[in-house]
């Protein structure tokens, strides 16, 4: 009995330590190396918001420089502007990934002449704390994180790039879907080709619409700076085929709805946080009303630049369709080999963009669903049915994951059954599939879209939520079985 209450104990005080946040060390998904983002704050020139132009820029990161090297620091120097954005700007130093840069809104007098108030140094100075205060920026400055996007398994790098134009086929008053992802290739999806975005205010191998961006005519590869995104990693136009795929039989999609391929991920599925603002800022420009973001990253702290980015998202009417991000299978296995599940929850480990839906109304965090019944279990080839719980590959929360998608394929009379936490790969030729919260996220995409895009009214998640009960009440599901597990609701990807 002795031994017993022993064994007992040290149980309880294993798994007291394994969940103790104090000793758990939390997933990073890394940045570049002496690299920070700034966002310069606009400036009024007669009246109109303009960026505070490159000369002044230049003066400004000289003085920050004096400051840096009288307090004994690395200086920095800009590496570059993203192209449609020039207040975007990357910084390069060493060390300059350590340095904390605190910006503050410009006071609202500020203008004339150059538009920036006062002269060198511009109030820049070192605080007590370690970090440099810069006063014309918009947002305190961020690491460039490295980006990846949820699914698996991985495609192998170096496909080869088919060159393939889609038709022009423009419409007055698009409803654009911006898909930022690793781009798309029209031979692998056929379907979508006629739904192609087209800058008609642009011309082939010029920027002619003065955007910064030459030859955009159909979307941009913010990747290798080139004109047409092409796929090289088949994610972007698998996703892209999971919106169309909402969007069938609906006559007002197949004439308005237009995506916007904005290339930030390349073959090796990798991306930048800094490639991602510029396109983030790209679509807003561009008059996007939905971005779908298949891709995210782990960190402790959140972006306030990225943070900064949404906000403006959703002052202009856009929302944001986020992946809740996937289990990190070599982090979740204890010392014992046990797999706990204690890294999916965005509560305790956050996965941006996603878990800016806590405080961002226009952020939808989506995952997958899958069955918990018997049945289900037993035979794959049953229609789904509650209870229900998020794919045990996938992340969840009570707070910051708002839909889950649940994948009721019944393939039994069109092909070979497909487990619930599954897609099929339409960019593969022998029926493989995929999983990951990559491949929820474009679901709800194209559902809201299908459903409410002839009377987009609302971009904000209550707006939505209520429209799409009122115009489809069988839509949007609840399960109390999800409720520690989702904060909203779930959807059918393939409705009766």
């Amino acid at each position: 009995m002795r031994i017993f209450t022993r064994l007992l104990i040290l149980s309880v005080a294993f798994w007291a330590l394994l969940s103790c946040d104090l000793i758990r060390s939390y997933p990073e998904s890394g940045h570049l190396p002496d690299q920070n983002i700034i966002l310069f704050s606009l400036i009024d020139v007669k009246g109109a918001k303009v960026a505070i132009p490159v000369a002044k820029q230049k003066e400004m990161v000289d003085s920050v420089n004096k400051v840096l090297l009288r307090n004994g620091k690395e200086t920095l120097k800009i590496k570059h502007w993203c192209p449609c954005d020039s207040a975007l700007v990357l910084l390069e130093g060493k060390r300059l990934d350590q340095l904390i840069i605190s910006g503050k809104e410009m006071a609202s007098s500020t203008g004339g002449g150059s538009g920036v108030s006062g002269e060198p140094p511009y109030g820049i100075k070192w605080n007590p704390d370690g970090s440099l205060n810069w006063p014309q920026l918009d947002s305190p400055g961020s690491k460039n994180y490295r980006l990846s996007m949820p699914y698996g398994p991985v495609n192998e790098p170096g496909k080869a790039v088919k060159v393939i134009l889609p038709p022009a086929n423009p419409t007055d008053q698009p409803f654009i879907i911006a898909i930022l992802d690793t781009g798309f290739d029209g031979s692998l999806y056929t379907p979508a080709s006629n739904s192609f975005w087209v800058n008609t205010a642009e011309v082939s191998g010029s920027d002619h619409d003065h955007n910064g961006l030459v030859g955009d005519q159909f979307g941009y590869d913010f990747v290798n700076n080139a004109s047409f995104p092409y796929d090289d990693n088949n994610h972007g136009t698998l996703v892209t085929s999971l919106i169309h795929e909402q969007l069938r039989n609906n006559p007002w999609a197949t004439g308005k709805v237009r995506f916007m391929h904005l290339k930030t991920f390349g073959a090796n599925g990798q991306g930048t946080l800094f490639d991602n603002l510029c396109a983030l800022s790209y679509a807003r420009q561009m008059n996007a009303k939905m971005i779908n973001a298949s891709w995210g990253f782990y960190s402790q702290q959140e972006s306030k630049l990225l943070g900064h980015f949404i906000q403006q998202l959703n002052t202009t009417g856009i929302t944001l369709v986020a992946a809740a991000g996937n289990k990190i299978e070599s982090l979740e296995r204890n010392p014992l080999g046990w797999l706990t599940g204690i890294y999916r929850n965005l509560d305790t480990n956050p996965f941006w963009p996603a878990a800016f839906s806590t405080t961002h109304e226009n952020v939808i965090a989506v995952t997958t669903i899958h069955s918990d019944s018997k049945e289900s279990k037993a035979n794959p080839a049953v229609l789904p049915e509650g209870p229900f719980a998020v794919c045990p590959n996938q992340n969840y929360s009570s707070h910051a994951v708002n839909i889950g998608v649940l994948n009721n394929l019944n393939l039994k009379e069109t092909g070979p059954i497909i487990p619930g936490c599954e897609v099929l790969d339409i960019t593969a030729t022998n029926g493989r599939t995929k999983s990951g919260s990559s491949f929820a996220a474009p679901v709800v995409t194209g559902k809201l879209v299908n459903k409410l895009g002839p009377d987009w009214s609302a971009h904000k998640r209550a707006g939505l939520y209520t429209k799409m009960r009122t115009l489809s009440p069988t839509t949007l599901k609840t399960d109390p079985s999800l409720t520690n597990q989702l904060k909203d609701h779930y959807v059918l990807r393939h409705e009766p």
